[in-house]
């Protein structure tokens, strides 16, 4: 009867705020006890709050089963599962070579433009050609390229890499699918070295200190110059040389890497110039082939 009339009073007095504010300190009291005070009863007390509670979760759990039942066990040497990462791998490789072949269509095509836009649309004819090789036998260094006669390729077409960069002339020894060229570097070219900020428009060509480089050892070039033009380091050397056909002239050949005093001349001065590419380096170049003219 005590312990009836205790609950009534702990339920009329524990209400609202009051059983909220009491269960917030036990809460706080039961977090702050140290865990030795805990152990010995809390493992008790969680069997008895487990009793209602654990028949509602194994019910919970055998829905759950019948909605989605539970998959089998993954065995990742089943043939399906080998059939399936194979074919994965395969499209992958795929994929990959598809974009390589995309970047290399962006490169020629940004080549095409850059050298069209230069020469004009009339000039020459222009092909794109991948370099493939160096031929070892050749003491000139003569670099192979994938395009040929069937392409239109002509002996003495000029070879162009980034737009604007005189690399090679393309040599006698030409196929039906490939062709010889020889790089620029081992060539005598006739230059006039331009500053290497915008030359001015308005200025002769002619104004420019002009010399005809030599090829050295190391695949760079060495000219003499006999005047008190301006010379400086960084200069770019533009293609003067009609033997290399109109596609060619004005195109970067190489910088001014050195210019070396002449004491015994007091004019004379001689400059060393290396190349802006190299051609066994390079990917993509685009061959310049003129129109052949007509016998007079």
């Amino acid at each position: 009867m005590n312990v009836t009339r205790i609950l009534q009073f702990l339920s009329a007095r524990l209400s609202g705020r009051r059983l909220d504010w009491l269960l917030a300190c036990v809460a706080l009291i039961l977090g702050l006890l140290p865990a030795r005070a805990l152990a010995p009863w809390t493992s008790d007390v969680s069997r008895v709050v487990a009793v209602p509670i654990v028949p509602m979760m194994h019910m919970g759990m055998a829905v759950r089963d019948r909605v989605r039942p539970a998959r089998d066990v993954f065995d990742p040497r089943a043939p399906e599962v080998v059939s399936l990462e194979m074919a994965a791998e395969r499209f992958r490789s795929l994929y990959e070579q598809a974009r390589l072949r995309s970047e290399a269509l962006e490169r020629e095509a940004a080549e095409l433009k850059g050298v069209r836009s230069r020469l004009g649309p009339n000039s020459a004819e222009l092909s794109t050609a991948t370099v493939v090789g160096i031929d070892p036998t050749r003491r000139d260094g003569t670099v192979r390229i994938n395009a040929g006669a069937r392409n239109g390729i002509r002996a003495d077409a000029a070879v162009i890499a980034r737009g604007d960069v005189l690399v090679g002339i393309v040599s006698a020894d030409i196929g039906e699918l490939f062709a010889q060229v020889i790089p620029v570097s081992r060539r005598s070219v006739s230059v006039r070295l331009y500053p290497d900020d915008p030359a001015d428009a308005n200025r002769n060509p002619a104004d420019y200190p002009g010399t005809v480089l030599k090829p050295v050892e190391g695949g760079r070039w060495v000219g003499d110059i006999a005047s008190n033009a301006d010379l400086r380091e960084g200069q770019i050397a533009r293609i003067d040389d009609p033997r290399f056909g109109a596609a060619a002239l004005g195109m970067r050949v190489g910088r001014v890497r050195r210019v070396i005093m002449n004491d015994q001349v007091p004019l004379a001065r001689k400059v060393e110039v290396e190349p802006l590419v190299d051609l066994a380096s390079e990917r993509t170049v685009v061959v310049a082939v003129e129109p052949q003219r007509a016998p007079q």
